[in-house]
Formats: C-alpha cells, sequence, structure tokens
C-alpha cells in the first residue's frame, strides 16, 4: 500500500486540533524531565496513570507512541527489526513496534525508560513481549497480575478478594517506586491526581450524552483524537482544562443543531481500535450521509474514582474495565450504546494482533442483531501494520454496505 493515498482523519471540532500540540508538549516536557533525572515509565495500555502522575514520575504510553509511528508512516522498519528477531506477524503491531525501536540502535525520540509497568488486563500479550525491552536497558520491570472480572455488571459488583488483590499491588508498586525515586508518596497529592481524573471521565461523560444528540455534534474522528487525554493525561490539570474546551464547543455545536453531516441518515457504531495509518477512513461514512457517532473504546480508560479513597477506586477501575472479563460486561455496554445513541449499524474493526478483543466480536454481534435487528460490517486487517492494507477493497466493503443500509430505509 502506497503510502501517497494514505491520510488523517479530517476534523470538524477545533479542540480536536488542539490534541497534537497537546501531545507535543508532554512527549517534550518527558524528554526534559530526563534531563533533570526523574524517573521516566514506559507502560502498556492499562497501566494505573493516575497513581503514576501522583508519583510525580513521567509515565509514557508505549501503544500511543506506536500510533504516532504508524500516523506518521515511520513505523514499517521497526516491525521488520522485531520479525527478524522471531516476533511473529500475527502479535500485536503495537508491541512489534517498541522493541524493534527500542532495539534498533538509533537515538530514540523518546526519553529511555528507568522502568516499565505492565498490566494484564486488555493486553496479557504485552506482559512479556516487553521483557526484551528491559532487558536492553537494564531496567525493573513490574506486572500488575489483574484479576479476571466474572461478575456481569458494573464496578460496584466485584468480588472483594479481588479489589483487594489489585489494590495490594498497587501499594507494592508504591514502594518500589518510593524506592526508585526516594521520595515518599504524597497522600495530598494522590488525592489531587485522582480528583483531577474523576473530574476528566466525569467531563468526557458528560460530552458523551451530548453526542446523544440529533443530529450528532462530534464523531469518531474526533473521540480517535480527544480520546488522548484519558490515555495518557489522566490525573492531570491539563486533561480537565482540556475536556472544559471541548464539552464547550460540543455545548455549542448542539445549541446551534450543528451536526457532522448536512442531512443525518444513519447513526453508527464504531467497536474495536481505529486503523493509524488512514484515519480518513472514519470520514468516509460521512460521503454515505452517515456518521460514526460513537466507539467503544473510551471504555477502556473510564471509572468512577473516589479522591476519599483512591487506591480502592483505583483497584476497582482497573478489575472492572470491560476487557478484563466475561464477554456479558461487553454485550451490556454495546446495547446500551446501541439504544442511547440511536445506532442503525455498527462497524466492526478486527485487530488481527488483538484475540482478547477479536474472540467476542462474533458474540457481540449475535446479540446485537438479535434484539435490535442492527447488522454490522467486520473489517480485518491491523493497527499500524500497513503492508497488507488494502484501501480500495476496505471502501468497497464500506459502500456495499451502507448500499444495504439505505435499501432498509
Amino acid at each position: 500500500m502506497s503510502s501517497e493515498s494514505l491520510s488523517s482523519s479530517k476534523k470538524q471540532l477545533r479542540t480536536a486540533r488542539l490534541v497534537w500540540p497537546l501531545a507535543k508538549d508532554y512527549y517534550a516536557k518527558a524528554r526534559q524531565a530526563k534531563i533533570d533525572k526523574k524517573l521516566v515509565v514506559w507502560t502498556i495500555l492499562m497501566a494505573p496513570f493516575e497513581l503514576l502522575h501522583a508519583m510525580d514520575v513521567v509515565p509514557m504510553m508505549t501503544e500511543h507512541f506506536s500510533s504516532l509511528l504508524a500516523i506518521k508512516q515511520k513505523i514499517v522498519p521497526y516491525l521488520e527489526l522485531a520479525e527478524g528477531m522471531g516476533y511473529t506477524r500475527n502479535s500485536c503491531s503495537f508491541h512489534r513496534a517498541v522493541i524493534g525501536f527500542a532495539l534498533s540502535g538509533e537515538e530514540l525520540m523518546i526519553p529511555e525508560p528507568d522502568f516499565f509497568v505492565s498490566a494484564t488486563n486488555a493486553c496479557d500479550g504485552g506482559v512479556k513481549v516487553h521483557i526484551p525491552v528491559t532487558e536492553r536497558f537494564g531496567i525493573p520491570y513490574y506486572i500488575i497480575d489483574s484479576p479476571y472480572n466474572t461478575s456481569e455488571g458494573g464496578m460496584s459488583v466485584i468480588e472483594e478478594e479481588k479489589v483487594e488483590y489489585y489494590r495490594y499491588q498497587l501499594q507494592e508498586l508504591i514502594s518500589i517506586i518510593e524506592e526508585l525515586t526516594h521520595k515518599p508518596l504524597n497522600e495530598d497529592r494522590l488525592k489531587e491526581t485522582i480528583g483531577f481524573a474523576k473530574q476528566a471521565n466525569d467531563l468526557w461523560l458528560e460530552i458523551n450524552e451530548l453526542r446523544k444528540s440529533v443530529p450528532c455534534p462530534m464523531s469518531v474522528a474526533e473521540e480517535a483524537t480527544t480520546i488522548y487525554p484519558l490515555m495518557q493525561l489522566l490525573g492531570t490539570r491539563e486533561a480537565v482544562g482540556f475536556y472544559q474546551m471541548l464539552l464547550n464547543e460540543v455545548k455549542e455545536r448542539v445549541k446551534e443543531g450543528k451536526g457532522i453531516v448536512e442531512n443525518e441518515k444513519h447513526r453508527l457504531l464504531w467497536l474495536g481500535p481505529i486503523i493509524n495509518y488512514d484515519t480518513s477512513l472514519l470520514n468516509y461514512f460521512e460521503e454515505f450521509g452517515a456518521v460514526l457517532v460513537k466507539s467503544d473504546m473510551d471504555y477502556i480508560y473510564l471509572g468512577d474514582l473516589d479522591p476519599e479513597d483512591p487506591l480502592d477506586s483505583l483497584a476497582r477501575k482497573y478489575v472492572s474495565n470491560f476487557f478484563n472479563g466475561i464477554i456479558e460486561n461487553r454485550i451490556r455496554i454495546t446495547k446500551e450504546m446501541v439504544r442511547d445513541y440511536k445506532i442503525d449499524g455498527m462497524i466492526i474493526y478486527s485487530h488481527r494482533g488483538c484475540r482478547l478483543f477479536c474472540g467476542g466480536q462474533r458474540s457481540v454481534m449475535d446479540a446485537i442483531s438479535e434484539e435490535f435487528g442492527v447488522p454490522s460490517l467486520l473489517i480485518g486487517g491491523d493497527l499500524s501494520d500497513v503492508r497488507d492494507y488494502n484501501r480500495d477493497q476496505v471502501r468497497n466493503q464500506i459502500e456495499n454496505f451502507m448500499d444495504m443500509l439505505d435499501s432498509k430505509r
């Protein structure tokens, strides 16, 4: 696939266009922090960022950096390097890219890690795949073992022994970071950080409520970008300020009756991650008068946190994550989105490197079809490895699906 035919999505919201400067600023601060001898912590998707920010260390989500390499069309050499070491193309390209990048021998674009924090929920394959990185830099590595959630429902119904087990590991992680930084955790700072995370979470939920409006004021093209503070900045003042701006803009659009498309014909749900190297695909639906109203990716980062009981609420958030447990929770949440956002079609992206997510897709599709009669389009491929991507084929799939939706009207 030629990179010339690939492009980034067009964002209609002003605030969405501020994300890239925000991310660049964070990466610049991280490089300066390394110079200032602060602890730089590389992480995977489900590390407790709120706690890391509270301890005045610099967390770097490796999947986010991999996505930037994919967006900039610079990821393939690092994937090939990892594959030369024996890592199969069926494994997650995000993680392969990090291995190739870390072991490339090049001067790194992000600060070298002093510590690595991983977790078994969501990206179970990432736990072992980053061991070469820790060996390359000779750094300690802590794995949070997230107990599998077998309870159907939200944070309040998790078995207490699982919450206790996760909370114990948070306390252990705190002790390790205190030893590495020679600084004790400031309890007031932790409460403040959890307070910021709660504010950001609540603002995002308020934005989601507004997105139920017809016409839809904000699409997945904007969500895929504006989710960044929930990923890497959760627990910071910057995340709160960003979502206050986004909320104000979405409110303004709803008040003016301003939608993503002029005549909204179809409201679609996107399930699964976003193709990083061709995010313009998200805008393609708009050519058919359709809007990708919502995705399910934000549920990875959401949870009702309590500043007065930070570790307990963090444990409940991460154990109850809907990727970390029985498929019934994913089905329940998907049904809520279909109902609340007035969805008449679903797009499901099946990332071949994430069997944890893909394994439940058929169950979700069948449950939604049975209850609502809502059809689904399943698109298979890779999130960041562009080599097998056929842009025209994917767009033909979408065109046929949209023709089918039109015929049902």
